[in-house]
Parts: structure tokens; C-alpha cells; sequence
């Protein structure tokens, strides 16, 4: 692995990345614990956080043929992560994804899941804050090459994704009428 960066490995940057992204992760895990409102206002403000924060990330170099970085997210808790929001989304979170890959070989967006999306975003999350957590110097300039690079190829697109379809349920009808069901539960 080639450093592209010189300096301390715990950044202004990855600190404010970890940050946001504890947060993030603690919303997800947590999703349950929320109404489908305030999961979806809470949610929708925080992914465009997490993504600036993301890009914002120090350069190091990642190669995965050369590179190991070990996985804090197996797939049990990125399945649990995944349930708990399609459980609590239900039928909102279905949405068409006109920019996902397979839309170069389509005329019709592709189906996809916020659930699913927001895990995927989790699990990248939470394997970078878990080198972090483990305070390993020699291994955190290794799992931020590999954020960056993976937020580049996948999980970025993604995030954004996610954050367009919890927009639109955010600033729809769809919320005004979950708002109103959380008030009447409330009384």
C-alpha cells in the first residue's frame, strides 16, 4: 500500500467522519426504536452529512489483490440492520433506482430497497469506525483507502440513492400522513 498522505492518521477529517458516522450507525441499529417519521427525518439530514464527510476522507491508496482489512460488519448484523428498516419503512421502502448499474442495459429503472441500501452504506461505515475503535495506527490508513475507494465504486452511489428516495418520502404526502398517525397514537 503507497500513502498518499503524510501526517497523523487521526485527521480532522476521520475524526469528523467517525463522528457522523457513529451516529449514523447508532440510527440504524436503533431503527426499531423510531417511528417511520422520525426515522425518515432523521435519516434524510444525516446522509448528506455522512457523504460530504466521506468525500472528505484523507487520500490513501487501497488495493484489494494487497490490501486486508478486517470486516467489523458480518452478515448477520448487516441482515438485522437491513430487517429493521424494510420492517419499519414496509411498503415505503420500495423505490425505483433510475442510476443503479444495470439501468445500462434497461429502459426502466431498476427496483430497489432503502433497507438494503442503508445497510450497505452500514457496513462500510461500521468497518472503517471499527479499525478506528481499535485505535490501530497501522491499519487505519489501510481501511480509509478503502472507504474512499469502495465509496467510489459502490456504497456512494448508493447513499445518495437512499437519500433521494427518503427525500421524497420526507417532503411528500407520505409523511404528512405518518406524522399524523404518530400524533394520534401519541393521544
Amino acid at each position: 500500500m503507497k500513502e498518499t498522505n503524510t501526517g497523523n492518521v487521526y485527521s480532522p477529517e476521520l475524526i469528523e467522519f467517525a463522528t457522523v458516522g457513529v451516529e449514523y450507525c447508532a440510527l440504524l441499529e436503533q431503527a426499531s426504536a423510531h417511528s417511520t417519521a422520525d426515522f425518515i427525518d432523521k435519516a434524510s439530514k444525516l446522509l448528506p452529512l455522512l457523504y460530504l464527510k466521506a468525500a472528505l476522507l484523507p487520500p490513501y491508496e487501497y488495493s484489494e489483490e494487497t490490501d486486508y482489512v478486517e470486516e467489523y460488519i458480518v452478515e448477520d448484523a448487516y441482515e438485522q440492520v437491513r430487517n429493521a428498516i424494510v420492517a419499519l419503512l414496509g411498503e415505503y421502502d420500495s423505490f425505483l433506482d433510475a442510476q443503479h448499474a444495470d439501468m445500462r442495459y434497461s429502459d426502466t429503472p431498476v427496483g430497489a430497497s432503502i433497507g438494503e441500501y442503508l445497510a450497505d452504506v452500514y457496513q462500510q461505515v461500521g468497518n472503517l469506525l471499527g479499525i478506528v475503535r481499535q485505535s490501530n495506527d497501522a491499519a487505519i490508513p489501510t481501511a480509509i483507502g478503502r472507504c474512499r475507494s469502495y465509496f467510489a465504486e459502490y456504497w456512494g452511489n448508493r447513499l445518495i440513492a437512499a437519500a433521494g428516495a427518503l427525500h421524497e418520502l420526507r417532503y411528500g404526502e407520505v409523511y404528512r400522513m405518518l406524522e399524523e398517525e404518530n400524533d394520534e397514537e401519541e393521544n
